[in-house]
């Protein structure tokens, strides 16, 4: 198992099981994961170890995700 495979069957910020990884990128890689309140599977999105000390690419991941969130269209997952 890849150490970033440590992450599936943990429980991500006391609300999310991570259940497996489905895509990976220059800067994060994408889980599969269960949300426990609501009871549907998401998508979480976790920065690469290798970037979570640099504050440049902690800027950019928070500028993107805000970004996403701002998007509204019938063919883009919601955030």
């Amino acid at each position: 198992m890849a150490v970033s495979d440590t992450l599936i069957g943990t429980i991500f910020d006391g609300r999310y099981r991570i259940l497996r990884r489905i895509g990976s990128g220059g800067m994060a890689d994408v889980y599969l994961a269960e949300d426990q309140e609501l009871g549907r599977n998401v998508a979480i999105k976790i920065l690469n170890d290798r970037h979570a000390n640099d504050d440049q690419f902690v800027e950019r991941f928070r500028r993107e995700a805000k970004n996403a969130a701002g998007l509204s269209h019938p063919n883009i997952v919601s955030i």
